[in-house]
């Protein structure tokens, strides 16, 4: 289940609520070879909530309190592909839609020989393979990883909201990336800055781009044309004028001085997040800081492992390892965008 595990984890500042499906995927993996009949249950759990969670994300007419009207699986996959293909054209839906037989079959299987949701007379009479539950966890992931990868592609619009691969904000993404010398060099300046802190996106979209478009699409009034200086008029005017000179070497010197300290109050404040945030987790704070350091070069977000490994005091039985690390690295994702962000001020 590690692809799948990848692309939640990737997106989790956005869809930070597919993080909870961690607790799935980690029982489908732990009781595959041990109880394989809970696997193959958890698989049917995982396609049944990710098809609830896309439907009430695109389908307008539903919500939480009907979601559980549709009775089978398998109709809530097949309304939740049907709804995807109408906003991402290259989602294969043919293909994709063939599988709902399949997974007809895994509710089957899981009606017959679940141990979770149906209580089951001891001792059972059948139970499923480590084969069998091999094949279909590695279905399931397979489906879902093709499902999420043109899910977390559509760019859905909430209310007024900016909506980012809007043809109309092209110019102004453009304008974002060229305003900074951004370090992430597989990244977007814009798409962090709309994932991150969509507030400040919108700001600066209205009291910066706009005004700054309009101004430049006015040009300049006719009556201060003749007040403009030329570069070389300007040029000339400040070899003759020492005063001025020293002005302007003051200016620069200023602006150093003023880059240099904000540097390191950046740096500073980096430094103080990672310890509130290594104190409030139990983390080894020299290894957090590698771990943001690395993320901050590869854009790879930790792995759970990663996580483990740099707490001080180690969950003590499975449950508490499911529960607490993947909490752990949603908020270590959200806190490192926004250190990111913060260290190209």
């Amino acid at each position: 289940m590690r692809d799948l595990e990848k692309i939640i984890a990737r997106n989790s500042a956005k869809y930070d609520h597919f993080g909870e499906y961690f607790k799935l995927i980690d029982l489908i993996t732990e009781n595959l070879e041990t109880h394989p009949d809970i696997c193959i249950e958890s698989c049917k759990a995982l396609i049944e909530g990710v098809s609830k969670t896309i439907l009430i994300a695109l389908d307008k007419t539903k919500d939480k309190s009907n979601i559980d009207d549709c009775d089978s699986v398998q109709r809530l996959f097949k309304d939740a592909v049907s709804k995807l293909a109408e906003f991402n054209e290259e989602f294969e839906l043919d293909y994709v839609s063939r599988h709902t037989g399949i997974i007809q079959i895994v509710a089957e299987i899981r009606n017959k020989r679940g141990e979770v949701s149906h209580g089951r007379m001891a001792p059972k009479s059948e139970i499923s393979s480590v084969r069998l539950a091999t094949t279909i966890s590695k279905l399931t992931e397979s489906i879902l990883v093709y499902v999420l990868e043109h899910f977390f592609a559509i760019e859905i619009p909430l209310d007024e909201k900016l909506a980012y691969s809007s043809k109309d904000l092209i110019e102004y993404n453009n304008w974002l990336d060229e305003s900074i010398d951004f370090p992430i060099k597989k990244a977007r300046y814009s798409q962090v800055l709309y994932d991150t802190d969509y507030d400040e996106y919108e700001a600066r979209y209205y009291d910066d781009f706009l005004k700054e478009k309009e101004t430049i699409e006015q040009g300049v009034p006719a009556e201060l044309e003749d007040q403009i200086e030329t570069t070389e008029e300007l040029e000339i005017k400040v070899e003759q004028n020492p005063v001025l000179q020293e002005k302007i070497k003051q200016i620069v010197l200023d602006g150093v001085e003023k880059i240099s300290k904000t540097n390191f109050d950046a740096e500073e404040r980096i430094g103080n997040l990672l310890r509130e945030f290594a104190l409030k987790w139990k983390l080894d704070f020299d290894d957090l800081e590698e771990l943001y350091n690395n993320f901050y070069f590869s854009e790879k977000p930790p792995l759970r492992d990663e996580i483990v490994n740099i707490m001080v005091t180690k969950p003590e039985n499975l449950k508490e390892r499911v529960e607490i690390v993947p909490i752990i690295i949603k908020e270590f994702l959200e806190l490192a965008n926004g250190l990111n962000i913060l260290r190209t001020k």
